[in-house]
């Protein structure tokens, strides 16, 4: 058997020698934010994945603002990041390949469904498995049994999926749906009417920039821990947050590209594979919440999701 140096070699030689699917547009065009720290961390992880099978393999970035679909056209992949990027690919309804990445479900749910001559496009999506999430509140927190859920319009599938993985869980769920920030603090009270965790969802529609804090402060007023779905809501005042970073995503992207270019056919949608664990233990002290470290949690969890314990 040769050794996996050999056959990345091989697998490189027949892609940029061979007339294989590299050769054929000889670009990844990834269209992002060129500004953005996030955009660029993944870009950079993109780059560096592809790198060692593929060292001749062009990755070029493509601004938001400088897209057009005569220069995506000379891609073998495009690849978007974000939100924005994903709606400006997804208007040139390209012929080729397209890939979606760091972006939540409810962004790309809500992409035009244009047809596409290579078939639906994928995506690589930040929002965790709801499985995923109760299986974090089991290990970090066993002696919290309620959840507390809210959903916007765009969130009811996510909120459906959390919901049908605690109750599986034997979690009490409390819940409610909110259409518009003016019922997002009364519809809090009522799902926070006892303490319970708080599981903030990314639907900008209800948990940004303006509501963060004030969803921080309700919750800690009501004694209720928050998981959120970064490490910026931890830093924020959120006890717990499990999210996957954007050196991750890149990495799970660059994946993907390899198995297109190996002439595989996109995959469906991919929820992350790799993820990190965050804590604040201020917000424990203030609680009165005993945790296991980031890094402990991170790998238990890692452990679980393998098989092992």
């Amino acid at each position: 058997m040769r050794p996996p140096g050999v056959l990345l070699w091989l697998l490189a030689a027949a892609l940029m020698l061979g007339g294989g699917h590299a050769r054929a547009g000889g670009e990844i065009a990834v269209v992002m934010r060129t500004a953005d720290d996030a955009h660029r961390e993944t870009l950079a992880a993109i780059r560096d994945t592809l790198q060692t099978p593929l060292p001749g393999l062009q990755v070029n970035e493509i601004d938001i603002s400088a897209t057009a679909k005569a220069r995506l056209a000379e891609a073998s992949v495009i690849v978007s990041l974000g939100s924005h990027a994903a709606h400006v690919v997804a208007d040139c309804q390209l012929s080729k390949p397209v890939i979606h990445s760091l972006l939540s479900e409810s962004a790309w749910q809500s992409l035009p469904a244009h047809h596409y001559g290579a078939g639906r496009p994928s995506a690589i999506l930040l929002d965790q498995p709801a499985t995923r999430q109760v299986a974090l509140l089991e290990l970090a927190l066993p002696d919290w049994r309620r959840v507390a859920l809210l959903a916007g319009p765009q969130t009811g599938p996510t909120q459906r999926q959390l919901t049908t993985a605690a109750k599986a869980a034997q979690f009490e769920v409390r819940e409610a749906t909110v259409s518009s920030e003016r019922e997002l603090f009364p519809a809090l009270q009522r799902v926070l009417r006892e303490p319970a965790v708080l599981i903030v969802t990314p639907d900008s529609r209800i948990f940004n920039g303006y509501t963060v804090q004030n969803v921080l402060l309700t919750a800690y007023r009501h004694r209720s821990p928050v998981l959120g779905f970064s490490a910026a809501y931890v830093r924020a005042g959120a006890l717990l947050g499990l999210y996957s970073t954007p050196a991750q995503i890149g990495q799970q992207t660059a994946d993907m590209i390899l198995r297109l270019l190996d002439g595989q056919s996109l995959p469906p949608t991919q929820v992350p594979q790799a993820f990190e664990v965050a804590v604040n233990t201020n917000v424990a002290r203030s609680l009165g919440i005993s945790l296991d470290s980031a890094q402990a949690l991170t790998a238990a969890l890692a452990r679980q999701e393998a098989g092992g314990r």
